[in-house]
């Protein structure tokens, strides 16, 4: 499929997410924004990460650090995405939200609608492959995590399409 077949996401709203889908408030500061006051499109990147690690511990019950630093799992994206619907400023505040789309053997797929005021503004989708930190290679998800994933989306149904 060309781009210029691929059709463009309809922006979500807030309310069609199930009322317990974990999200969080991030204010966009001068640190996110290019020159001309939007935030520069790598930004959204860090943005979704941080609101990865604060999702393990608030909607999983997981330490995302001592995963990584006691644990020694990786949690590293093998693809990450976004589709960006309308510009952020600075000043804004964002609601970043975590859905689960897929959970395989060795790697499962976040989709993150991102929101200001209601209307999603950003799509993310991030592919993470848990490691062994030690050899660099994939490992099959840990129990508590996919535990903790497949509750979450229990909780919250499929993700978005």
């Amino acid at each position: 499929m060309t781009t210029a077949e691929r059709k463009r996401i309809e922006p979500l709203t807030r309310t069609k997410l199930p009322t317990a889908v974990w999200s969080t408030a991030v204010p966009i500061r001068f640190r996110h924004c290019d020159p001309a006051g939007i935030v520069f499109t790598p930004r959204y990147f860090d943005i979704l990460n941080e609101a990865v690690e604060q999702f393990f511990g608030a909607a999983l019950g997981l330490d995302y650090y001592l995963l990584i630093s006691e644990r020694k799992i990786g949690l590293g994206y093998a693809q990450a995405s976004c589709e960006f619907l309308k510009p952020s400023r600075m000043g804004e505040v964002l609601d970043v939200a975590v859905l689960v789309e897929r959970i395989g053997g060795s790697s499962y797929t976040l989709v993150l609608p991102v929101f200001k005021d209601g209307v999603e503004v950003v799509r993310g989708r991030l592919v993470t492959v848990t490691t062994m930190l030690e050899a660099f290679t994939s490992r099959p998800i840990p129990d508590d995590i996919r535990a903790g994933l497949e509750g979450y989306r229990d909780r919250c149904g499929e993700a978005i399409a």
